[in-house]
């Protein structure tokens, strides 16, 4: 479908002033020469339909909302984003269940795995708890999470996304989804379960035309490169797998941020790769890191000019909170220890807790 907005369009809910405006679609997506040629736009923030406002710039834009806030002064230049860290929730849930049931127990159907990358594909690993204990445990005030980057396993790996499920787990917190869209439109569906922002992963799209494509649909879909020495993309033929030269070739599309998950670390609480990091510093881009992020990992992270960490989904500080008081829990007891981490160098710093 032809993008809507281009590279330098900023766009803004004339209600509130929102960046958060999309092209409103059918809850399949767009239908060719009907909605797709519509002049139809939704507000994902306060729901207002109708045209947005364009400004040439982000920084109008965001003054724009401010103003609409009843904020009229610009914020200080000076003001510096606190880094994030945001755990991985890969959802397993079982794709036969009946939807009488699910609307009385949605919780119990879904549960939050480990994960690795094996054989090109994310494999559950013998880690996993209901969705509820997790976000017992994680959405606490011991641990207080803020939002979460939700991976559904069944549409990354199966290309057939639970949405009646995962529609009940983003009411808990902000979620970032990654629901495994093949195409744009298919990403784009993520936007009906109200999610904060939805996340295209290259491993189940064909290239980076599908992200320009993205790009045209919504300024807000957050780009995940994933990495496993080389960007892995859904289909393994392309040519464009430097992670340097892709992520430049997002952020000239106009994408502001975007994520790199090391797959080859992902779930194994080895902590960043230097080199990787070295490679990616620098780059004019809003950087979220994951694979093997430990929580004490996420404040390094900040100090080198990243944006945040994605945590691995079971760390020792998760295990813990999930631990039973006086006996280890049964889903811990089955599972494979995880893999030693090398001791920090002795100048390194250790975050926070």
């Amino acid at each position: 479908m032809a993008g809507r907005f281009g590279p330098n369009d900023f766009a803004a809910c004339a209600r509130c002033g929102s960046g958060k405006v999309h092209p409103k679609l059918l809850v399949m997506g767009p239908i060719a020469g009907i909605d797709s040629d519509s002049r139809s736009y939704v507000c994902h923030e306060c729901g207002h339909e109708g045209l947005p406002i364009f400004f040439d710039t982000a920084e109008a834009r965001a003054q724009f909302g401010r103003e609409k806030r009843g904020l009229w002064p610009a914020e200080p230049t000076s003001a510096k984003k606190s880094v994030l860290s945001i755990p991985i929730l890969p959802i397993q849930t079982d794709p036969l269940i009946d939807i009488k049931v699910l609307d009385l127990v949605p919780i119990r159907v879904a549960s939050v795995t480990g994960v690795r990358w094996e054989d090109g594909r994310l494999q559950p690993t013998a880690y996993r708890a209901s969705f509820q204990e997790y976000w017992d445990a994680i959405g606490g005030p011991r641990y207080n999470a803020a939002r979460i980057f939700m991976l559904d396993l069944s549409g990354v790996n199966r290309a057939n996304p639970n949405f009646d499920v995962t529609r009940h787990l983003v009411k808990r917190c902000d979620v970032w989804l990654d629901s495994g869209g093949r195409e744009p439109e298919e990403v784009m569906d993520g936007y009906m379960l109200d999610v904060e922002r939805v996340v295209a992963g290259s491993k189940t799209l064909v290239g980076v035309g599908a992200f320009a494509e993205l790009y045209g649909l919504s300024s807000e879909v957050l780009p995940c490169l994933d990495w496993d020495g080389r960007v892995v993309w859904g289909d393994r033929r392309k040519p464009q797998v430097e992670l340097r030269d892709v992520a430049k070739r997002l952020r000239s599309i106009g994408f502001p941020s975007l994520c790199v998950m090391d797959l080859r670390r992902l779930g194994t609480e080895l902590g960043p790769d230097p080199a990787l990091l070295a490679l990616l510093e620098g780059l004019d881009a809003e950087l979220y890191i994951g694979g093997g992020i430990q929580e004490t990992d996420v404040a390094a992270l900040g100090e080198r000019g990243f944006a945040g960490g994605l945590v691995d989904p079971y760390t020792p500080v998760i295990r813990d909170l999930m631990r039973p008081p006086k006996e280890q829990s049964t889903t811990e007891a089955s599972a494979p220890a995880p893999v030693p981490r090398p001791p920090p160098a002795p100048d390194a710093v250790p975050g926070p807790g």
